[in-house]
């Protein structure tokens, strides 16, 4: 970390701790720090600014109630990361579910397993009666920050014929759905929990066992009221935020 004293006014106008939350701001700016990147920790913070503690602890609280820092306890503050906003009530697939600013940041898809599966007890459930093999899909969604889902879905083979052909690393499988196989989407249930993830899991998002996930289990149905796609994806709980909009009937 570069020693040289930031300008700090002890008997200046401006507060001491408005003065070091500028100073930390600007630090970020000056060494390119990026979100999710971290920044000096307390003593050193003191020691650049030549302050106490006490003042690099309110600068810090309030440049975290301003979204700026977060603190991850045992592991330090860090530039923050800004969450994913994903809609709980649409029917489209998860990148389409991203916020307009977030579909244009970076997001990548990659595929990690794509293989035909007969009928398991986990899918049954799902879709019931009348499919005996699957695609099983296992794909990576990442950006600019890393990994921060990874979602199984599943397609009859009897559905989505030759569908496996189809699937690239950043295909959208629901335009696939509908525009090659021309199944419209009428309802959706999804399930959400709160987890921590399992070996698999980790290696997938690289993350450690303690790293709380979201689990979303989803079904789709089709215009007959069958089901007509399955997944489940796992999220890392500190990127990811979910929200709502409905419209309410006023004539009621």
């Amino acid at each position: 970390m570069s020693h040289e004293k930031p300008d700090v006014q002890i008997d200046g106008p401006v507060p001491l701790y408005e003065q070091i939350k500028a100073g930390i701001k600007e630090y970020v700016k000056k060494h390119d720090l990026k979100a999710g990147q971290k920044i000096p920790n307390e003593a050193e913070l003191c020691d650049l600014f030549d302050v106490s503690r006490i003042t690099i602890r309110r600068a810090i609280k309030e440049l975290v109630e301003e979204g700026f820092i977060e603190i991850i306890r045992g592991k330090g503050t860090f530039v923050k990361i800004a969450k994913k906003d994903l809609h709980l009530l649409n029917l489209k697939g998860f990148t389409e579910g991203l916020s307009t600013g977030e579909k244009e940041n970076n997001i990548q898809k990659e595929i990690k397993y794509k293989e035909i599966i007969e009928d398991t007890s986990e899918i049954a459930k799902a879709f019931g009666t009348g499919h005996t093999s699957f695609l099983k899909l296992i794909r990576v969604v990442k950006d600019s920050h890393g990994p921060f889902s990874v979602d199984f879905a599943y397609f009859p083979t009897n559905l989505y014929p030759g569908i496996e052909s189809k699937i690239t690393d950043d295909t959208s499988t629901f335009a696939i759905i509908r525009e090659h196989y021309h199944i419209k989407f009428t309802k959706v249930e999804k399930e959400i929990e709160y987890n921590l993830p399992t070996q698999e899991i980790c290696t997938y998002l690289g993350i450690s066992k303690t790293t709380p996930v979201i689990l979303v289990k989803k079904v789709i149905y089709g215009t007959y009221g069958t089901p007509v796609h399955y997944s489940r994806y796992y999220l890392i709980g500190e990127r990811v935020k979910f929200f709502i909009d409905a419209e309410y009937d006023v004539s009621q």
